[in-house]
């Protein structure tokens, strides 16, 4: 932004501050405060979400000992789980 249209806006809002009670003051003072905690609050969870933590969920998970073995056409087949017996029994 540019410091004249800064200074502008500083101006504006001088005279919009003279023309409130002290009550009103106060209630644009707390706005404003609320509007930069909020502002820095957002940043704050932006950094937050894209940190990674290593090691955070170590030990919860498993995979078995016999993951990457060879299954053999029987499984695939569904010949373990006597799928093919039932079905050609059922087409006699």
């Amino acid at each position: 932004m540019s410091v004249a249209i800064e200074e502008n806006l500083q101006q504006k809002l001088s005279e919009i501050i003279n023309d409130l009670s002290a009550e009103k003051i106060l209630q644009v003072i707390n706005f404003a405060d609320f509007l930069r905690q909020k502002n820095g609050s957002k940043k704050i969870l932006e950094e937050k979400r894209n940190e990674r933590i290593a090691g955070l969920h170590d030990g919860e998970g498993w995979i078995s000992d016999d993951f990457n073995d060879y299954l053999g056409d029987e499984f695939w087949f569904g010949e373990d789980f006597g799928i093919i017996e039932k079905n050609n029994e059922s087409a006699t």
